[in-house]
């Protein structure tokens, strides 16, 4: 069975790289003058990792697809952590793999307001050099609400019709407020191991801000996002800290026929603050990660396929006792447009 478990594991990795290798030869050997569809802004959706509440996962995947369109979808998500099982240097390691399988989706209000939701189920598994640990469940559910700014570029008054013409801007603004639901369970036991975000939910309804800046020019487009999440003390009086994540991504747009490529490369990180239990701070349980990301992602009529790699840059959780290692995820989504 353990072997099985690793050959599909393999399967997935090989998949991974197999999708992005093929998206980069399309990439050069592209040829053609190409332009964004401009019909179609390109714009980074923001989709909530639930383990992210739990302090140290999923801050490397809070941007999700990079079509706009309105979808439904589903996503598996894939992250990993070494922790020491003990106090001293010595200390024998734990690994941990977090398995996350989402339902998401992105509704439209208006031309200028849309909604965003996701529901994931956890499969989280720990192996000690003695023992294994695993624990899955429906996550925390996250719900949002976006606004779009529309900006316009500035009109030259030098032109008898500035007046009524009105030439968009290749900046866009999104600004965003939102929920994450305590729809998963929460283990208070679970939180005396090293890594306490090893957890199906955090028990707590949190806060979450948002806010994303695009630029396209032509082909090219780059993207940068804030996101602040204000958490919450759960019913056992224990509360994961506020979380800061940030990220830019550079990425080419290629338009076809009949699908649209996009290629892109980014930096991404997360600030997590200290967790309190019973209203005292608990010590070397903040932190920090820097993280590289490489991905692409094809888009047709009718779906939107994605995949993404994230590799940790620099990071310090938990005093060190936390090691981030690799993440990747991959996406289908059905257009609703």
């Amino acid at each position: 069975m353990i072997n099985v478990l690793q050959n599909f594991s393999l399967i997935k990795r090989v998949f991974l790289v197999a999708f992005i290798v093929v998206s980069l030869n399309i990439f050069s050997n592209e040829k053609e003058g190409l332009c964004l569809n401009h019909n179609h802004e390109t714009s980074f959706e923001f989709f909530f990792c639930d383990v992210c509440s739990s302090t140290t996962g999923g801050g490397s995947f809070g941007l999700g697809t990079l079509n706009n369109a309105s979808f439904v979808g589903v996503r598996y998500v894939f992250s990993s952590f070494e922790s020491k099982d003990g106090i001293f240097a010595n200390s024998p390691t734990t690994k941990e793999n977090f398995n996350t399988y989402q339902l998401w989706g992105r509704v439209p209000i208006n031309e200028r307001f849309y909604v965003s939701a996701i529901l994931p189920y956890q499969d989280l598994t720990r192996k000690f050099e003695d023992r294994s640990e695993t624990t899955n469940g429906f996550g925390d559910a996250t719900i949002m609400g976006w606004y779009k700014l529309k900006l316009f570029k500035k009109v030259d008054k030098t032109k008898a019709e500035y007046v009524t013409l009105k030439e968009k801007s290749n900046h866009t603004l999104e600004f965003g407020l939102g929920l994450k639901l305590p729809t998963g369970k929460f283990e208070e036991v679970l939180t005396d191991r090293v890594n306490p975000g090893f957890q199906v939910g955090t028990g707590s309804t949190d806060f979450i801000v948002g806010i994303s800046h695009v630029y396209n020019m032509n082909k090219f487009g780059l993207n940068n996002s804030l996101t602040y999440y204000l958490k919450s003390e759960n019913k056992n009086e224990y509360r994961f800290g506020n979380q800061f994540s940030y990220g830019s991504n550079l990425f080419y747009s290629i338009t076809k026929e009949n699908y649209n490529l996009m290629p892109f490369i980014g930096l991404s990180g997360n600030i997590y603050e200290k967790i309190k239990q019973f209203g005292e701070t608990i010590s070397d349980t903040d932190g920090t990660v820097f993280n590289g990301t490489l991905g692409t992602e094809i888009s047709t009529k009718n779906f939107i396929i994605g995949a993404n790699y994230t590799l940790p840059i620099s990071h310090n959780l938990f005093g060190g006792d936390v090691t981030p290692q690799e993440s990747f995820s991959l996406y289908l989504n059905f257009s609703l447009d």
